[in-house]
């Protein structure tokens, strides 16, 4: 697997290190002979080799420019800092690279502001996209033909991969390590840099092929789930508080989302446990009780199945980062 990272003038850079070191875990965490038969290959391309000047200040060196770069399977795009239209103008052959990459089967990721570069190219027309927040009117106004969702914090359109910000082009990653890595190795890298990831409020939006709209009952159901982790949740409850027959409901809440209701209820749970787990000096009964489990025992042996790694372990790998000199 080949995977590019596009460096350009007023690229964020923690869109590209973040990215780069949860991939890269994946790849190292794979049993020996899929390492041996399927290698994987990070690089960082641009227009030049020289270092374009970035937010951070930091250089960057790139590995390989536009003309010489080859194919790739996953190309991605950080976010832009600021306006996005000047840095588009600085960076002129990566349009047309872009366009070469998707017609020759590489799949594009874009975050926030950078999801620009993916409109410029014409292969966003007709298809649903996010960007960051801030952008979204501007963003509208400049690329008419795109079917913009604000409700969504990741989207994804034949292969078109928009996210609105690095924490949720984080998750993204998780999901795509999921996908080609196996769960297990997803779980390890989820466990390492999931603390490191703030959770957004916005709906995470998984949809392959762009067929369908996101739906606002879906996204109600979502919101109305994570303000009554501690409660005792049915999906007939969540389907009542929609306004829809309950097979309906499950079937388009798993055609939106991916998971079923229980299913995202539980990884709703877990994420928030790991946030109590990590912010809060609670114990693990208490932990368990606000995010819907009466039993501390059924909650850790739950926890450990997620995350490979008890409440405690957790905590104190999570304490150890943190106050790590």
């Amino acid at each position: 697997m080949k995977i590019a990272f596009v460096l350009y003038p007023r690229a964020l850079i923690t869109g590209i290190s973040l990215a780069a070191e949860m991939l890269s875990s994946a790849a190292s965490l794979r049993p020996k002979q899929d390492q041996r038969s399927k290698p994987v290959s990070i690089s960082v391309v641009a227009e030049s080799l020289s270092p374009p000047a970035v937010k951070s200040g930091l250089r960057l060196q790139p590995d390989l420019t536009l003309k010489a770069s080859g194919q790739f399977d996953f190309v991605i795009l950080p976010p832009i800092w600021g306006n996005p239209i000047s840095a588009l103008k600085q960076c002129p052959g990566l349009v047309s690279w872009l366009t070469h990459q998707y017609q020759q089967g590489a799949k594009i990721i874009a975050t926030g502001t950078g999801v620009c570069w993916l409109a410029e190219t014409g292969l966003l027309d007709q298809q649903v996209a996010t960007t960051h927040w801030y952008y979204y009117d501007k963003f509208a106004a400049r690329y008419p033909a795109v079917v913009l969702n604000r409700q969504a914090s990741i989207t994804v359109a034949n292969g078109l991969y928009c996210t609105v910000s690095i924490n949720s082009q984080s998750e993204l990653i998780l999901y795509l390590i999921r996908e080609h890595f196996g769960q297990s190795v997803a779980k390890t890298v989820e466990t390492h840099f999931g603390h490191e990831i703030s959770q957004s409020d916005q709906q995470p939006f998984y949809q392959i092929g762009g067929e369908v709209q996101f739906d606002e009952s879906i996204a109600l159901a979502q919101d109305w789930l994570k303000r009554n982790l501690s409660k005792p949740i049915t999906a007939k409850d969540v389907a009542e508080h929609c306004g829809l027959p309950l097979r309906t409901f499950q079937r388009r809440f798993k055609t939106q989302v991916g998971q079923t209701p229980h299913e995202y209820l539980q990884s709703l749970r877990m994420e928030a446990a790991q946030i109590l787990l990590r912010d809060f000096g609670l114990s693990v009964q208490d932990v368990a009780e606000q995010v819907g489990y009466r039993d501390a025992h059924h909650f850790s042996t739950r926890f450990q199945q997620q995350f490979t790694l008890s409440p405690s372990q957790y905590r104190h790998m999570v304490k150890a980062k943190i106050y790590q000199a």
